[in-house]
């Protein structure tokens, strides 16, 4: 079965956070799709070995397309400009969560921005939902953060006590149990084979309740 643009872009970008996405409601996969990819995009400009003016005006090239709704700059970038045409995504809302990532890009140490960011990512996208977890989803958002992008820092044990912490709230949501299994595999230090990865998922989704 192919694979739709979202699901393409994305798991070339992540592939973990590829896999959860399959575990979100059908008619929320594209726009949690490409709101993830676009975060990834981001990312890497902001990690790249670059000069901070250079890797600012990476993020720059985002944040003026989706301001000035300019098309045809790439396909995420349509992608993105639609949800905001049929309302799906706040465009001044979105503009402010890249404001973030610019910021970012003038740090010469990075990690903790990003990881704000990406836990803004996901209240983002669930405030686009109409979902409230009271700040837990932006706890996952950060940690998964921190586990994709700087897995050489990893601290497990501070990872398992933030995780602690956010098991304490128990979702049924299908997108964030499975986050909150990448992390837990992740302190674990069972997130290196991404082979036996959907099979972990898909038996976290379907034996936790």
């Amino acid at each position: 079965m192919s694979l739709r643009a979202e699901q393409s872009e994305l798991r070339a970008l992540s592939y973990p956070l590829y896999l959860c996405t399959c575990f979100a409601p059908l008619s929320n996969q594209p726009v949690l799709q490409d709101i993830l990819s676009l975060s990834c995009q981001l990312t890497e400009s902001v990690i790249q070995p670059s000069e901070h003016m250079l890797k600012a005006i990476r993020v720059q090239w985002w944040i003026d397309c989706i301001r000035d709704l300019q098309r045809q700059n790439s396909p995420l970038l349509d992608r993105i400009i639609h949800h905001i045409d049929s309302g799906t995504i706040d465009r001044e809302k979105l503009l402010l969560l890249l404001e973030g990532f610019q910021e970012a890009t003038f740090e010469e140490n990075p990690k903790q921005y990003l990881k704000q960011c990406w836990g803004q990512v996901f209240d983002f996208y669930y405030a686009i939902i109409g979902t409230d977890f009271n700040g837990s989803v932006s706890v996952i958002g950060s940690l998964l953060a921190e586990i994709i992008y700087y897995p050489k820092e990893n601290n497990n044990i501070m990872i398992k006590s933030e995780l602690n912490a956010l098991l304490l709230t128990k979702s049924k949501d299908g997108f964030i149990k499975s986050c909150a299994h990448i992390v837990y595999l992740s302190s674990e230090n069972k997130l290196a084979n991404h082979m036996l990865l959907p099979l972990r998922l898909f038996w976290h989704a379907l034996t936790v309740k």
